[in-house]
């Protein structure tokens, strides 16, 4: 009886020794082999405002296939339609600006013209008056004329001089009124191209009041009712890019070797226990996990403890189909060889 007993327990013995054995292959090979730490990744694409205005009609709501350039929500435009209207009246009033600052031009230029005519007209005045003073002047002396006549030559020397200088002072004017009426068409000139500019920005803004996909996608997270005034960079939607998913596994760095690019890998979803997929590993981090942490460790305090660091592994998916028909980006994964 005591001899069947050992038996029985040194049978026992034997199985738990084999069934430890066995389990701690069974977890170095896991290890080796394996993670868990996976998920689904895809681009979600942010369908932002680029314009203010109330929110006039949604096209389309959650959970909702859409194609690229086709329209998600309409901006009511009425007051950026009557903006443009106000900036177009206003380019037409400065257009009539310039043709009158260009007939300001050609006036003043006429009038710098005869100024500087009347310049010369009046130095020939006073050359000969001066003349007639001097000549005057001597004959006087002599006796041949008379003080009367001296005296009024003298007199149209002296008004010959002044208006010389009257003259001059009118040529001065007119440059300066030229001058002013160049600057008047500069100025109308900047005005219609800043007035151009508000056209331009107003139109583009009427543009952006109609918001469009900008990929083909499942729309998610609708943050818009009708009627709500939306700002400038306000999120609408999010997009969920359905053409493109792939797998992002985080493997311990003891691992990498075991998955070098190129490799194919087995691929399980926790939403499809019993689907397997495939995929081939198409590139391996730059940098570990914890290199992008906000707060990212610093071993050169001294407290340093060693961690087996992880690297993220992008998985390209082989039936990439099915991958988007069952999978969403998030989704937990196993991946394995």
């Amino acid at each position: 009886m005591k001899s069947a007993l050992r038996n029985i327990f040194i049978l026992l013995l034997i199985a738990a020794t084999l069934a430890v054995i066995y389990w701690l292959v069974i977890s170095y090979y896991d290890e080796k082999n394996r993670t868990d730490d996976a998920q689904v990744d895809g681009n979600i694409v942010p369908v932002l405002a680029r314009t203010d205005g109330f929110v006039d009609t949604i096209f389309a709501d959650d959970d909702q296939y859409i194609d690229a350039g086709k329209i998600l929500v309409q901006l009511d435009t009425t007051d950026l339609h009557l903006q443009l209207q106000q900036a177009l009246t206003a380019l037409e009033v400065s257009r009539t600006n310039v043709t009158r600052s260009q007939v300001g031009i050609h006036v003043a230029e006429l009038d710098h013209k005869i100024a500087a005519q009347n310049i010369e007209a009046q130095k020939v005045s006073l050359t000969t008056s001066q003349s007639n003073y001097e000549r005057n002047k001597v004959l006087q002396e002599k006796g041949v004329v008379s003080r009367q006549i001296y005296e009024m030559t003298e007199e149209s020397y002296k008004k010959n001089g002044i208006a010389l200088e009257q003259a001059y002072d009118r040529q001065t004017q007119s440059a300066a009124k030229l001058e002013d009426a160049r600057q008047q068409l500069d100025l109308a000139n900047q005005n219609i191209a800043a007035q151009l500019n508000q056209i331009a920005i107003i139109r583009k803004s009427i543009e952006y009041a109609t918001i469009k996909a900008p990929v083909s996608g499942f729309v998610s997270k609708r943050k818009i009712q009708y009627g709500q005034m939306v700002r400038t960079g306000t999120q609408l939607f999010s997009i969920v890019q359905s053409n493109d998913l792939w797998v992002t596994a985080n493997f311990k760095e003891t691992q990498v070797s075991a998955f070098p690019v190129g490799k194919r890998v087995k691929i399980i979803a926790d939403a499809y226990p019993d689907d397997v997929f495939y995929g081939t590993v198409e590139s391996i981090g730059n940098a570990t996990g914890s290199k992008f942490a906000l707060l990212p460790p610093d071993n050169a305090t001294g407290n340093y403890v060693k961690v087996t660091q992880r690297i993220p592994v992008r998985i390209r998916f082989e039936d990439s189909a099915r991958a988007h028909k069952l999978l969403r980006p998030g989704f937990s994964l196993v991946v394995s060889q």
